[in-house]
């Protein structure tokens, strides 16, 4: 690293336009950051990750060079659905497995409200039965008042 450093002082000195040296003091520091994983690259062990080419290539490709207004909900589902198209999953298959999904949910929803509905009813009819009130033979203004309503 000692070297590299030498030849970048090198380049910056021998060059001679300002806005160029920049740009080599922002390459060296570029460069000197990430030389750990530059070096680990030449490793036999080593699996490297494309991070940057990925998020330049897959994400970048629909949500900053079209600019457009994303919701952070919006963002996150193209970001997830075009990793998914990249990693070579079918966004056909996805969506028509995803819809199956939420049908069989709707289904079940609605035979779990059924059977409440029928356990209401079947529970509202004993309890009907059950009261005191409309057994014997007082006729009051409340034993009036739920014989009228029993039938309901």
């Amino acid at each position: 690293m000692k070297k590299l450093q030498e030849l970048f002082t090198q380049i910056i000195n021998a060059t001679e336009v300002e806005t160029k040296r920049k740009s080599v003091r922002e390459a060296k520091r570029y460069i000197l950051g990430n030389w750990e994983g530059i070096r680990n690259q030449y490793e036999p062990d080593y699996h490297g990750c494309s991070a940057e080419g990925h998020v330049s290539h897959i994400l970048s490709s629909r949500l900053s060079s079209r600019p457009l207004g994303w919701s952070k909900t919006g963002v996150d589902q193209m970001a997830r659905l075009r990793a998914f198209a990249a990693n070579g999953g079918v966004v056909y298959d996805f969506l028509l497995e995803k819809k199956r999904a939420e049908r069989k949910e709707a289904r079940i929803s609605r035979l779990k409200q059924e059977i409440i509905e029928k356990r209401k009813a079947a529970g509202s009819y004993e309890t009907m039965g059950n009261l005191e009130i409309l057994n014997t033979g007082k006729r009051t203004v409340a034993s009036r008042f739920l014989r009228s309503i029993r039938s309901f």
